[in-house]
């Protein structure tokens, strides 16, 4: 993990020496789920943090590189008016990589889109029980594509709602039953984050009175 995060960091001030590029720190909270669980709904709260870089390739398209804690997984509340409600809660926090491009449709709207992929750092699994200690293992890596609508507040800060959706499986199906593109288990992702911009590295200067 830690000569992954290495070389992401690497390749972020490579890209960006000698680049017009802008820096970012983003933050935000985001809502998700897991298909195969019989569970349904972005029932389980999550944190989403990091920073990035982006530099634009013409008027309208912009391409960017970002390092994310993100948090995802599946809940579902024990209801004690229901006398057969059961507790479950599936936490999974990653450290994720995505590549965006994006297209600016107005001064105040964007759209983005692009993969992302995303690097298992922990996995906890419980029910009402407690701690489930025999499960089946989730795969080290989640590859995503994600897509996001970003509005502009203002000249630095931005309000941005997206969409994570896993597109190999995050593990097996409990049975480890396959059919076509239902593989194993999927994760999906509503995100709700704060975009602020810092100003561009080559930002024109005052010229020097000689």
């Amino acid at each position: 993990m830690k000569r992954i995060l290495l070389l992401s960091f690497l390749l972020l001030s490579g890209w960006a020496h000698g680049q017009v590029f802008r820096a970012e720190v983003t933050g935000g909270i985001v809502g998700s789920q897991i298909s195969g669980d019989e569970l349904s709904g972005f029932n389980k709260a999550g944190i989403y943090a990091g920073l990035g870089v982006r530099t634009s390739v013409n008027q309208e398209f912009d391409l960017g590189f970002r390092i994310i804690y993100f948090q995802k997984g599946s809940r579902k509340r024990l209801k004690s008016e229901e006398p057969d409600s059961g507790f479950y809660l599936l936490r999974l926090n990653y450290f994720e990589i995505p590549l965006t491009l994006r297209y600016a449709i107005s001064k105040s709207f964007y759209v983005e889109a692009g993969p992302s992929m995303g690097f298992l750092i922990n996995s906890s699994e419980q029910d009402e029980q407690g701690e489930l200690t025999y499960r089946r293992p989730f795969s080290d890596y989640d590859l995503s594509f994600m897509g996001s609508f970003g509005y502009t507040i203002t000249k630095n800060l931005d309000f941005n709602l997206g969409y994570y959706q896993s597109i190999v499986p995050i593990r097996e199906h409990a049975s480890g039953a396959i059919y076509r593109l239902n593989q194993g288990q999927y994760s999906s992702v509503l995100t709700f984050t704060l975009l602020y911009t810092f100003k561009s590295n080559r930002e024109e200067k005052p010229s020097e009175e000689k």
